[in-house]
Order: structure tokens, then C-alpha cells, then sequence
């Protein structure tokens, strides 16, 4: 009997869009800023978001709001991982043993230059991509505020935070 094989030529995505946000604050007043200037309930999940690559892991920081009346859920991330450790210097370095490092992951790593990323699962399209850029720019401690191409993003996978 031939054995029969199912190919899923269609990966069947959740519409989703997606924001850049450039800033320098810490990533909880950054939700307290969107929540007072977006009328959001951003708040801390539990878990944040852990990536694994290779032997190393990264934790970026999860802000979730889901919006009953617009259908749509609102998702706060930090691109930017940062881990300190020791690190060990060669004998050919200024300073002898060992030294404090800051080593940075990125969620998005074709976006390196992206400090946080808003996340908007929206199935009725009820939130304008035009009309929340520009309350975001409103807000004085961000630099600057953009959606983003999802063709542009290559690790559509780290997006993914169920």
C-alpha cells in the first residue's frame, strides 16, 4: 500500500502589525507612557519572553493588553536583551583578570537599531496605523515611532509569544 504524504504549502498567519519605537527610557515607563497617552492597560506578563540561541538565553521584557470592545491585543517588547557577566581578558590587554561585560541580544536582529517594538494583533483592522504613529511621536521621551514592513522582518519566529 503507497504511503500517502500531506504537504501544507500555507501557513495560515494571524494579521498582525507592527511598530518601531526609538527610546532611551526604561521599558516599564515606556508602558506607563503608552498606556496614559494610547488609552492602553499595558502590564507586565508573568514570563517574558525567552529566546534560545544556541547555549545562550535571552529574556526581553512583555508588556500584553487585550482590547475587548476593539478585538485586537496589544503586545509591548523590548528588542534589546542585555546580560552582564564576567569575562576573562587576554594577556595582551590593559587591565588583568577578569572584566564586567554587557552582552546584548536582539529579538529582531535585522533591527538592531530598534529599542522596543509594538506588536498589534488586529483582525478587524480597527487600529490606524497612521492615526497611532503619530500619538506615539507625541509622546516627548520618543525619538521616533514607525511601522514596520513585515516583508522586511526575517525572524518572523521570535514574534510569535504564546
Amino acid at each position: 500500500m503507497p504511503a500517502h504524504k500531506l504537504v501544507l504549502d500555507e501557513v495560515f498567519e494571524q494579521p498582525y502589525k507592527l511598530f518601531a519605537i526609538h527610546s532611551s527610557v526604561e521599558e516599564y515607563k515606556l508602558a506607563y507612557l503608552l498606556n496614559k497617552h494610547l488609552n492602553l492597560k499595558l502590564a507586565r506578563t508573568p514570563k517574558d519572553i525567552d529566546l534560545h540561541k544556541g547555549s545562550e538565553n535571552a529574556f526581553f521584557a512583555h508588556f500584553y493588553f487585550e482590547d475587548l470592545q476593539k478585538y485586537c491585543t496589544y503586545h509591548l517588547v523590548s528588542n534589546v536583551a542585555r546580560e552582564e557577566g564576567m569575562s576573562g581578558s587576554g594577556g595582551d590587554s590593559l587591565f588583568f583578570g577578569e572584566q564586567l561585560a554587557v552582552k546584548k541580544s536582539f529579538l529582531l536582529p535585522e533591527f538592531k537599531q530598534v529599542d522596543y517594538l509594538v506588536k498589534i494583533e488586529d483582525e478587524l483592522d480597527a487600529v490606524s496605523e497612521k492615526m497611532l504613529t503619530a500619538r506615539i511621536m507625541e509622546i516627548p521621551q520618543v525619538s521616533t515611532a514607525y511601522a514596520i514592513d513585515l516583508d522586511r522582518v526575517k525572524s518572523k519566529e521570535n514574534l510569535i509569544f504564546e
